[in-house]
């Protein structure tokens, strides 16, 4: 047994030894790629929630991008190492890629579609295109955004209809909850009021004006015409975005409310 196994180690030690060595490399190598991608998704996660400036919900959805990225890096990095240790023990890999290809072929044919979304919900996570609660309209669906996820978008319309969009038919999208609105109202007094107390009575009362969506104070421009029986004056502010057609309506209410309350005739 001795003698045996003595003239097996003599045939066979040094092979076994370099097998080891070549593993032990491999393990080594894998195990430092790891190390490295997982800092690299680490630091770039931590740029993205720093640039987007994002809510929990935001954040929470970054985080879970990166931890599918880190495993997606994982199950590489496996194969990888499997295939590498394989091959340093003399193992024919010609079947096993083929066995590998034909699987992975029919694999990314039926799943196509899932990648595709999976792919258009990162870039629209990472350029901040929308998020849940902003008012948007997507290729023609307009609503409030309730939920975002990897590979589907649900959007609530007007009417109360849950609207269910995949991802990878995203391709036009218009934020209605993004940056300002400009105001613009035209309001027409009669001549017989006069036309710089029509000016200074437009300019008082849209000064008295408070509402939460008003962002700049009321530009009185004008008179835009100068008929026989009115004066038509322009009404210029920016809005909160989606707010403007709310501004709008209490805008003309107070003015229709002071008009009365002054006695100043409206045309």
């Amino acid at each position: 047994m001795g003698e045996s196994l003595q003239r097996f180690w003599a045939q066979r030690g040094d092979a076994i030894i370099l097998n080891a060595l070549q593993i032990a490399l491999i393990v080594a190598l894998l195990l430092v790629a790891r190390w490295l991608g997982a800092r690299v998704i680490g630091v770039i996660t931590r740029a993205l929630t720093r640039k987007v400036e994002a809510s929990e919900r935001r954040q929470a959805q970054i985080r879970t991008v990166s931890a599918l990225l880190n495993s997606v890096l994982g199950y590489v990095l496996l194969f990888v190492g499997l295939l590498s240790i394989l091959g340093a023990l003399g193992v024919n890999l010609a079947p096993v890629l083929a066995t590998a290809g034909v699987t992975g072929l029919a694999i990314s044919l039926g799943a196509q579609q899932i990648v595709r979304d999976v792919l258009n919900g990162f870039f629209i996570l990472v350029e901040d295109q929308f998020a849940v609660g902003d008012e948007v309209t997507i290729d023609g669906v307009r609503g409030v955004v309730e939920t975002m996820g990897m590979r589907i978008t649900r959007i609530r319309d007007s009417e109360g209809r849950l609207i269910t969009l995949a991802n990878s038919s995203i391709s036009r999208v218009t934020n209605h909850s993004r940056g300002g609105a400009l105001l613009s109202l035209e309001v027409s007094l009669a001549a017989e009021y006069g036309l710089d107390a029509a000016r200074a009575w437009l300019t008082r009362t849209c000064a008295a004006f408070v509402h939460p969506a008003l962002q700049t104070p009321i530009e009185v421009r004008g008179p835009l015409t100068l008929e026989t029986a009115r004066y038509t004056f322009q009404l210029r502010a920016h809005a909160a975005a989606g707010q403007l057609e709310t501004l709008g309506d209490a805008l003309r209410e107070h003015l229709l409310t002071h008009a009365h309350a002054d006695g100043v005739p409206l045309a």
